[in-house]
């Protein structure tokens, strides 16, 4: 063995290193000094010697001072108190009660009704308190309550940190605020700040607005709070929900992270994301990274994306209308968009599709520089296109022609979510590939008029009324050269039409850069 190590172990192992060692942690304790008494002699009290103190007491124990009416001083130096019991533990701590068992070698004080704990921040109320002098940790376990100047706070069971300046209560937990109530099961409380610390199922509820988590804090005096673990807060028919969200009642202000839903119960809207601010001093909320809207019907839901999504509401939180900028597409059974940006309306449904917008519905793709669409009663009724307005579908006999319609403007009328009806208005223009029942080629048809109206029924057409000098030429299919298959601004973005709800946040050109890797 190492000579140094093998000393060291025999310096440790020594019985007078133990000794010394042993004199230095213990202390002994001092005695309970007695100050004053009206009337004091001696008596026995359940075997035990004591001194019987009767009028205005006073005692002393290594810095305290005890008050009380009557008291025993036991020879084991312990000190039973009755009537009007106050210690003075501190600068800043004061216990009262009827009764006090006090115990000078542990420095524990064991108080029974009528007790207070007051500092300088808060007083606590209870019927039952053990404080522990050396610790400065008092405990109550049969209801207690704390006042400060803003909150009232109560529980079943309470630990009271005089070193900290902290309590911890546990069990049916309620804090009342001039502006909220709180409920918990445990939560902690720092009398200097007032600021409440939860650590389980809790809920937040003021005028106008409810809270929940399972994890966070509440400043009670800046009236902001940090929410996490299946947090949320409602506002009448609102709901904001994330992983942790931050609250400023002053600022009328939330911000969500990761995870946010949005929930409008009266419109039937979600909307989600990973990062959301909810202003409602300024009347606006909006969400980015991966947001999502999600218009709910039990026949088909609509589920819409942007880089950014953002509700304007007005004073009483009733949202008016919803932007979606950036990159919008959207998803339904029965007809899916793109478009750069999106306004919704939600007291008429009405949505409009600005910059460039694509619809398809069925085999039909329509695009232009502007899409109106509006409902009734809950179903699409009619639809304004406007400026350059394109229809195609590609040809169901022959895949690599198509179909088209073009003009200026464009109305069109729907009826049980189907088209019926449109009117294509200024320098309209036809081109459709035309088959006999076997499949035989009659040729391209190519009409030009003013305007013109269509009849479809089950999405296929029915009848076309060409108004105004309309000028007709059929081209055998045979002869059709390339140049003339397609009328001028033809557009086809297939590729890029969500077919599934997923590809609502796949970009412009995505699927055709996977497909060239591949």
């Amino acid at each position: 063995m190492n000579l140094k190590l093998y000393f060291f172990l025999l310096i440790l192992s020594s019985p007078f290193l133990l000794l010394a060692q042993g004199n230095v942690d213990k202390e002994e304790p001092k005695q309970i000094n007695l100050l004053h008494a009206d009337i004091g002699r001696f008596d026995n009290v359940s075997g035990q010697s004591a001194q019987k103190l009767i009028g205005k007491v006073k005692a002393e124990h290594e810095g305290s001072l005890f008050f009380c009416d009557s008291a025993y001083l036991y020879d084991n130096n312990s000190l039973d108190a009755f009537g009007d019991v106050h210690i003075i533990v501190n600068d800043t701590l004061d216990l009262y009660g009827d009764q006090l068992f006090y115990e000078g070698n542990t420095k524990i004080a064991e108080f029974h009704n009528n007790v207070r704990l007051v500092d300088k921040k808060a007083t606590l109320y209870t019927d039952e308190l053990i404080y522990d002098r050396k610790s400065g940790i008092g405990k109550y376990f049969i209801w207690g309550r704390i006042e400060d100047s803003t909150n009232v706070l109560t529980s079943k069971k309470g630990y009271y940190y005089n070193h900290i300046e902290t309590v911890y209560f546990k069990d049916s937990v309620v804090v009342v605020n001039p502006d909220f109530v709180m409920k918990s099961d445990t939560l902690k409380y720092q009398t200097n700040t007032e600021r409440v610390y939860f650590m389980g199922p809790s809920t937040i509820e003021g005028d106008s607005s409810f809270m929940y988590a399972e994890s966070g804090f509440h400043d009670t005096q800046t009236q902001e709070a940090r929410l996490s673990e299946n947090a949320f807060v409602q506002n009448k028919t609102n709901t904001l929900s994330g992983d942790s969200i931050f609250y400023s009642k002053e600022r009328g202000l939330s911000k969500v992270f990761r995870n946010v839903i949005m929930t409008d119960t009266a419109n039937d809207v979600l909307v989600t994301g990973e990062f959301a601010i909810y202003n409602k001093a300024k009347f606006f909320a909006y969400v980015v990274d991966s947001a999502q809207a999600i218009f709910v019907d039990n026949a088909d839901s609509s589920f819409l994306h942007a880089d950014t999504l953002m509700i304007r509401f007005d004073s009483i939180e009733k949202p008016e209308y919803l932007f979606a900028y950036n990159h919008m597409k959207f998803f339904s059974k029965d007809m899916q968009g793109m478009a750069d940006s999106l306004v919704y309306f939600f007291n008429d449904s009405t949505l409009q599709l600005h910059s460039n917008p694509f619809l398809w519905f069925e085999d039909n793709q329509i695009s232009c520089q502007r899409i109106d669409l509006m409902s009734k009663l809950g179903e699409l009724d009619s639809a304004s296109f406007q400026t350059d307005v394109f229809l195609v579908s590609q040809d169901t006999v022959e895949p690599r022609f198509y179909n088209q319609v073009s003009g200026i403007d464009m109305h069109a009328w729907f009826r049980e979510g189907d088209m019926r009806k449109i009117l294509m208005l200024g320098k309209s223009e036809t081109l459709y590939f035309m088959w006999e029942d076997d499949g035989t080629p009659v040729g391209m048809n190519r009409i030009d008029s003013k305007d013109m109206l269509i009849f479809l029924k089950d999405q296929e057409l029915e009848t076309i009324t060409y108004i105004d000098k309309p000028t007709a030429t059929l081209t055998p299919t045979q002869l059709v050269q390339p140049s003339e298959e397609k009328l001028r601004g033809f557009i086809w973005k297939e590729d890029d039409r969500p077919r599934k709800r997923a590809d609502i946040f796949r970009k412009e050109g995505e699927l055709e850069e996977q497909v060239e890797e591949e």
